[in-house]
């Protein structure tokens, strides 16, 4: 087949080296154009585009996918294109460029966790499984019909980092046998069925830890939040990022901070989290006995909620 595919982040590369790697033909690899990161806001290329690149792949990198970039890919002649984390809306003519149509990898098991955070989401809800799905793109989002889906546990200490790599890899390891049996009618694409659950994009705003929440609920969020954008605190007007906790039954006032044997503890709504990482602003990961070390932080002292 001669396959055009379209991703952006990390979570789109090893699907992209599967299929670089197959008897099929890789035609051309879409992206995002370089976006401002860092301090500095300067222009970085998404990790497909490196990859792309490193491979001598053909790339394409449009600030939107307008009529002349779809006319451009109906003269590839694709049989079909694959999209996974592109990114951006597929407008319909691009969804009819190819014969076969656009197949998209979704990290969940549709119709649950539609949406932009489906890993994050569902690590915060306390879920204890998620998957693959491999949908047939439609107008709506990740409302198409199914092709087929893959189960994968999530362990208790799961970070959204580590379980959306984890899903990748095992996209990686179905997307070439199910795009040939699609292709070949062995797979006929079929509604999805259940309950929706929809996932929705990750605010700034609940990024702030909000003390009053149980120590449960907030050390999921601590891991759904990692490696990015991070779960945050504050103290004495300075930020604090939260990377690893664990919630344990001891009692205290939201907020209020406990120092014993030089471990951190702070209270939550229900239970407390005893903090094992943590990140000061403008500094490195550090382990909380080490920040201890280091600051004027007391026992009944106080973290702010949210900013």
């Amino acid at each position: 087949m001669r396959i055009v595919f379209l991703g952006t982040s990390p979570f789109a590369l090893p699907p992209l080296k599967s299929l670089m790697e197959s008897v099929h033909d890789l035609v051309l690899v879409v992206t995002r154009p370089p976006r401002g990161a860092g301090r500095g806001r300067k222009p970085r290329n998404p990790p497909v585009a490196d990859y792309a690149v490193t491979h001598e792949l053909e790339l394409l990198q449009p600030d939107k996918l307008t009529d002349d970039v779809i006319s451009y890919l109906h003269t590839l002649e694709p049989d079909i294109m694959v999209s996974a984390a592109y990114g951006a809306w597929l407008p319909k003519k691009l969804l009819e460029s190819a014969p076969l149509g656009v197949v998209n990898i979704h990290p969940s098991l549709l119709p649950a966790y539609r949406g932009a955070a489906p890993v994050a989401r569902a690590i915060i809800d306390g879920a204890d499984e998620t998957g693959v799905s491999f949908m047939l793109t439609d107008s709506g989002w990740d409302t198409g019909p199914l092709l087929e889906s893959f189960r994968e546990r999530i362990m208790p200490d799961d970070i959204t980092g580590l379980l959306e790599e984890r899903l990748s890899q095992i996209a990686a390891v179905h997307i070439q046998t199910v795009l040939e049996r699609y292709a070949a009618g062995l797979i006929i694409p079929e509604p999805q069925k259940g309950k929706t659950v929809y996932a929705e994009k990750i605010t700034s705003e609940e990024t702030w830890l909000d003390w009053n929440m149980s120590a449960v609920f907030l050390e999921r969020q601590v891991r759904a939040f990692q490696p990015f954008p991070g779960a945050r605190t504050e103290y004495c007007g300075n930020m604090l990022k939260i990377i690893k906790v664990s919630p344990i039954l001891k009692e205290a006032p939201p907020g209020e901070i406990t120092i014993e044997d030089n471990t951190l503890f702070i209270g939550c709504g229900e239970g407390s989290l005893k903090i094992l990482t943590l990140q000061p602003a403008s500094k490195r990961i550090m382990d909380a006995a080490d920040f201890l070390r280091g600051t004027s932080m007391r026992t009944g002292d106080r973290l702010g909620s949210k900013k």
